[in-house]
């Protein structure tokens, strides 16, 4: 059984025992509900839906539950599964590994945290931690994602509405995590998989797209990929040290490089998404491209989807269905059998070429950065 619950994080960080989703984190989950069928250890699994659960004589038939994240909610239902064979990790330290300030005292302890990073805990730590640093700077939750739940500022500037945001998460007993903000950023993911036995190992890397605002937009996986050797070594440790700490399944890793100040720098590890991930599903989506082509999973925002006419592309083929041709495509029927998700796959044999598909797609979008 599976169950794409993407509303994990909102899950983890609400303070209610009774997590109620919101109605459009419903609607959300119902258009994307099969896109975890991109995966090959899911493609034909059942999937489990809270609105129309099995009967409980039901449960019992099911030995493997796959969810996109453990949380309390996939936790409980893993109790009513009688024949689960497969255990999943414990919440709390899914709960812990997910936490920003996880990533971040692991940096300090590996020694590549950004320069004036730190937790701050009140409102006058704030204030004095913005005039220390001498660069515009950013203030997240621990548990936000995609640019949700988190304040910008510039040099030495803390705004009043940026301090009421604080000031209220302070309140609600959530500590923050203040950055530097870095400039010319390329991010990228890496991704593992952890075994019960405590092997991590790696699945490959692909680049995030982001809009001007920071929100994730979707995935290019490019050949090749332009991992270098110290960043995926960092990543492997961080990779190993949660399967020291006892967690199992999958797990992407957010890292980054760019410019803060004059330095030019790299940073292997922003935050940890202990859980299934679009990069991830960015990834599996190389069953449908010929092998070596490089690929583009683009998730346009609402301004950017008026545009598009989404019933002109067709969807992706498995291989040897058809003889692929570099173009536009819609996600493999598979994982969007009503094309709801709304999102298109670019692909093309080169780099280059996959380039100039986008640009025709995606005419202000900024071109691929080269280090």
């Amino acid at each position: 059984m599976a169950w794409c619950n993407l509303d994990f994080e909102d899950e983890l960080a609400s303070p209610s025992k009774v997590y109620q989703p919101t109605p459009l984190l419903i609607d959300l989950s119902q258009r994307w509900r099969h896109v975890m069928r991109l995966l090959p250890e899911v493609r034909d699994a059942v999937f489990f839906e809270p609105e129309n659960r099995p009967q409980p004589e039901r449960m019992m038939d099911f030995e493997r539950l796959i969810p996109w994240g453990v949380s309390p909610s996939v936790e409980n239902l893993a109790r009513e599964l009688s024949a689960l064979r497969t255990p999943l990790p414990p919440v709390n330290l899914v709960r812990e590994i997910n936490d920003k300030r996880f990533s971040h005292d692991l940096e300090k302890e590996l020694r590549i945290a950004l320069p004036y990073s730190q937790i701050v805990t009140t409102t006058a730590e704030l204030i004095e931690t913005v005039q220390d640093c001498p660069f515009d700077w950013v203030l997240k939750h621990p548990l936000g994602f995609s640019a949700r739940e988190r304040m910008v500022g510039r040099r030495q500037n803390l705004s009043e509405s940026a301090q009421g945001w604080a000031r209220r998460k302070f309140r609600q007993g959530w500590t923050l995590l203040f950055e530097p903000w870095v400039e010319e950023r390329h991010d990228y993911s890496v991704h593992f998989d952890i075994t019960t036995l405590g092997e991590a190992r790696y699945l490959g890397s692909c680049e995030l797209v982001e809009d001007p605002g920071g929100v994730y937009r979707g995935n290019r996986v490019l050949t090749p990929h332009r991992i270098d050797d110290r960043a995926l070594g960092d990543a492997q440790r961080v990779a190993q040290r949660l399967a020291d700490r006892g967690y199992w399944g999958p797990v992407g890793i957010d890292a980054f490089w760019g410019r803060l100040g004059e330095q030019r720098l790299s940073r292997p590890v922003v935050e940890i998404n202990a859980r299934y991930s679009f990069g991830r599903l960015a990834l599996a989506l190389a069953d449908w491209v010929p092998r070596g082509w490089s690929y583009l999973w683009w998730h346009p925002s609402r301004v950017e989807a008026k545009g598009l006419d989404f019933s002109h592309w067709n969807p992706l083929p498995l291989l040897g269905q058809d003889v692929p041709t570099a173009g536009v495509y819609g996600l493999p029927s598979v994982a969007d059998p009503l094309a709801k998700t709304e999102t298109v796959v670019v692909m093309a044999p080169t780099t280059e070429e996959l380039n100039v598909l986008e640009n025709d797609l995606r005419p202000t979008a900024p071109p691929l950065p080269s280090r």
